[in-house]
Parts: structure tokens; C-alpha cells; sequence
């Protein structure tokens, strides 16, 4: 696939090639945008394997919400991806706000 130039027919064709090469049954949504695929792990626990399968090796981690979840981020086949998964690992506890 050629690199994504805004074109939705593009990235909706995209998450066909995305679907076959992870597995349909592992991804639960995609959200397609002109420019980049948010891909929703049909198991949360897997989006880091799936990340590391796409080459996406990027990750920023959200430990303030709940529950906490990392964001990988990376491209594609020329399309900008982001990946959801658990929360990694993380050295400190994240405080509560002042009551």
C-alpha cells in the first residue's frame, strides 16, 4: 500500500490489509481517519504484542485514568497507527487528587 495522502478510501482499505495481518478475531474496532488507524484490541492485554507484530515501538503510558492504558504509536504501511493496550509497568503510584 502506497503512502496515505488523506484519502478515506485508502485508509478504509488499510484496515482491511491491518485485519488480515493481525487477525480479525484479535481486533475488537478501528477507528479510520483520513491520515491514521486507532486500532482497539478486541483484548486489551494484547495491544502490545500487537504493536510490537506492526513494528509500532513507541508507547506512551496513561496511569492517571482508570483504568491506566498505554498508547502505542507508530506507522504502518505509510499510515500513522496508535494502538491501545494495559497499562505497563509503572515505578510510582500515581496520587489522588487533594479532597
Amino acid at each position: 500500500m502506497a503512502t496515505i495522502a488523506g484519502n478515506l478510501a485508502d485508509s478504509a482499505a488499510g484496515v482491511a490489509e491491518l485485519l488480515a495481518e493481525v487477525g480479525d478475531a484479535r481486533i475488537k474496532w478501528v477507528e479510520v481517519f483520513r491520515d491514521h488507524l486507532v486500532v482497539h484490541p478486541a483484548r486489551q492485554s494484547e495491544g502490545a504484542a500487537i504493536a510490537a507484530q506492526l513494528g509500532i515501538t513507541v508507547a506512551t503510558d496513561y496511569p492517571a485514568t482508570k483504568p491506566g492504558f498505554t498508547m502505542w504509536t507508530g506507522t504502518w504501511n505509510g499510515m500513522d497507527m496508535y494502538v491501545y493496550g494495559d497499562l505497563r509497568g509503572t515505578t510510582r503510584t500515581v496520587r489522588a487528587w487533594p479532597t
